[in-house]
């Protein structure tokens, strides 16, 4: 308010002053003599109606200035609010990894644009024994490091989800077959090296199984897992804390 009031109180002295001016130069001009009369009417009239328009007109122009800064406030509040929730519609909940909707949009837009790559799909091993002996946060917690374990072995972009319960996917665009073993055989060993322990303080350790499949160009989600599934499976037929890819006739067995 004493804002206003001052930019009030500004603006009528300049008009009193130029109502003054413009008086004494009328009365000059006309011959008149200027007296007190009419320079008291040319100070008292922007007196009684510039002041109160100025206040008024500047208490509208602040209350709209502050109408438009909460506004704007509220539109970016809006725009994170809508990119937290577009945020949290593509990932999984748990491990903040992609969803698998998500997943999938990835691996078939790297298609529409030509591209190729390698998909790693990643399995835990005898996670129901681990949910039934340590319990269900003991798995959750498997989970999890399962998927950071997936993220630190990643050293160029690629697409990372949870496509099932305990299953995730790894896309690794413009990757070949040979590429992809390495990147699998990385995400295995590290996976391997996970120690945990149950709420009841019992130790246990960590495993996956991964199938690699791979495509030069135009890669489609359900091709690329149906070979990646078939491959997976043949890794877990072969016992488990292994790796096998489409090319081969066998598993590729790494022991750590």
């Amino acid at each position: 308010m004493k804002r206003v009031l001052l930019h009030a109180a500004i603006a009528t002295v300049f008009s009193m002053i130029a109502s003054a001016a413009i008086c004494w130069v009328v009365l000059t001009l006309m011959g008149s003599s200027v007296n007190w009369f009419p320079i008291a009417m040319s100070v008292l009239c922007p007196l009684l109606i510039a002041f109160p328009v100025s206040a008024v007109t500047f208490h509208q122009k602040l209350r709209i200035a502050s109408a438009h800064e909460a506004l704007e406030a509220a539109h970016r509040q809006l725009a994170q609010v809508h990119r937290q929730l577009a945020a949290a519609a593509r990932l999984d909940d748990m491990t903040d990894l992609l969803n698998r909707g998500a997943f999938i949009r990835q691996v078939n837009e790297a298609g529409a644009r030509g591209n190729g790559g390698a998909l790693l799909a990643i399995d835990a091993d005898y996670f129901k024994d681990i949910n039934d002996t340590y319990g269900h946060l003991a798995g959750d917690r498997a989970l999890c490091a399962i998927a950071q374990a997936i993220r630190n072995c990643l050293d160029r972009p690629a697409a990372a989800g949870r496509i099932g319960g305990e299953e995730f996917g790894v896309f690794l665009e413009a990757m070949d077959l040979p590429e992809g073993k390495v990147t699998a055989e990385k995400i295995r060993h590290a996976v391997e090296r996970i120690s945990l322990r149950s709420e009841q303080g019992e130790q246990f350790g960590l495993s996956v199984s991964i199938g690699v499949a791979c495509v030069a160009r135009d890669a489609d989600f359900s091709r690329l897992m149906a070979t990646a599934d078939r491959e997976l499976y043949r890794a877990k037929r072969s016992g488990r804390n292994r790796i096998a890819a489409a090319e081969t006739d066998r598993p590729m067995v790494v022991n750590g």
